[in-house]
């Protein structure tokens, strides 16, 4: 990296080097037989060169050629994209911890070991098909630029997603249990997990009309989605956000707090600085329904003449080389605020509404603007605070700043989610469902 990075500040105002080296393994199981097995490393190098007011940018999988990279960044000076911004220096950043080195060592066969305990678990319990996917990782990421900045981190973590299948479907409901250390399912999420496959074995209408619905941590994802587009720099910076000039006005439920916090040491994933090299904090976005801060990376920072927030980002969401993209905006280590009612009380607080387990077509809709149409799968109907069944066909539509203007309550636990975050259910009063 350093003669990389002394070969492009020859030619260059600036320079900086990122690498990440991945080292992944998962399995598949299908009522405890092994259906997929994968393993990868992947690796690779990111140069970004700042010359003449303009950013020019170059990836590579190797250094067999390091001038080849180099020349590939000076081609693309001639796009012409500008950036005031500068590479972060030095700072005092805390040293990060070291990962639990069995997850690194982990093998098909442990992960074999970790998902069998929670199928023989659930198996008897319930007569559905029961799938079971487990996973470790272990991340090697580093940045050094021409500022004198030059850090590294090591994360590691393991995780298990346990799925029940509905009779002759491909819709289930699923628990996600994950840690930075080596451990089995706890039992509690299991028993919580056969609980709401048996209130959904019948399956029934929903009346079409507005009522209540839960989200719950898996499907939240569908409206943090929208909330984190309209507080990006880049929409505020192209003017295209609802959002715009609003801050520190109430726009959602008081009841609603959202940030982002990377150095908490209860994230599986804790970090101090971002992909750019800006130590990280904790990032408040909403805090009791005011808009508060913008999400920002360096260049965006810059373009507002604001502070950057360290949330700048190298995100793959679909897969795909996380070296071939540049830092964006993107809240890390993402929560909501836990409200003070379990569950359970908000089920049966409800006269009539339907609990969102899992969703089609999250993509879909104006993101920007907060609108959002998901079709249920699967989505429970709720009457006298009773679950009735599963919805056979249903749909739940709003928009994101109308909805969260009627938060009715929020869970008192927090959950961690397969889509990233760790969150609670939220009730929402009003909203519109259709049956198809």
């Amino acid at each position: 990296m350093k003669i990389l990075l002394n070969m492009a500040a020859r030619v260059s105002d600036q320079a900086e080097v990122f690498s990440i080296r991945n080292d992944s393994s998962s399995l598949e199981m299908r009522n405890g037989k092994p259906t997929n097995m994968s393993a990868s490393i992947q690796s690779g190098y990111a140069l970004r060169i700042l010359k003449d007011g303009r950013i020019g940018t170059a990836y590579t999988k190797n250094l067999l050629d390091r001038e080849e990279l180099v020349s590939n960044a000076l081609d693309s000076l001639k796009g012409r994209v500008k950036a005031g911004f500068s590479f972060p220096g030095p700072s005092d950043i805390p040293a990060s911890w070291l990962p639990d080195e069995s997850i690194s060592s982990m093998g098909f066969h442990d992960l074999h070991s970790r998902s069998k305990k929670a199928l023989d678990y659930v198996r008897g319990k319930v007569e559905g098909q029961i799938d079971v996917h487990s996973a470790r990782g272990v991340q090697d990421m580093a940045i050094m630029n021409t500022s004198g900045l030059d850090i590294s981190r090591k994360t590691a973590f393991m995780y298990i997603l346990t799925s029940l299948l509905f009779p002759n479907t491909e819709t289930a409901v699923r628990k996600f249990h994950q840690s930075r250390n080596v451990k089995d399912f706890p039992e509690r999420k299991l028993d919580e997990l056969v609980d709401l496959y048996t209130s959904g074995l019948p399956e029934v209408d929903v009346p079409t009309g507005r009522m209540k619905v839960v989200f719950t941590p898996e499907t939240v994802y569908t409206m943090l989605w929208r909330l984190s587009a309209s507080t990006s720099g880049k929409s505020f910076y192209n003017r295209t956000s609802p959002l715009q000039d609003r801050r520190e006005e109430m726009v959602l439920s008081e009841k609603f707090t959202l940030y982002g916090d990377p150095t908490d040491p209860e994230e599986i994933e804790q970090h101090f600085f971002d992909d750019e090299g800006v130590p990280t904090k904790r990032h408040t976005v909403f805090e009791k329904g005011i808009f508060k801060n913008l999400i920002l990376n360096l260049d965006y920072a810059d373009k507002l003449n604001e502070e950057p927030t360290g949330t700048g980002y190298r995100e793959v969401m679909f897969g795909g080389e996380t070296v071939a993209l540049p830092p964006a905006p993107s809240l890390n280590c993402s929560r909501i605020a836990p409200g003070d009612v379990s569950f359970e009380d908000m089920i049966k607080g409800i006269d009539r509404g339907v609990i969102v387990i899992g969703v089609l077509g999250a993509h879909s809709g104006n993101i920007l603007n907060g609108d959002f149409s998901v079709g249920l799968n699967p989505g429970f109907y709720v009457e006298n605070g009773e679950i009735k069944g599963r919805v056979k066909d249903g749909m739940v539509a709003g928009n994101v700043y109308d909805v969260l203007k009627n938060i009715e309550s929020i869970e008192n636990r927090l959950h961690d989610s397969p889509t990233g975050g760790t969150y609670p259910s939220i009730l929402l009063d009003d909203v519109s469902v259709a049956a198809k």
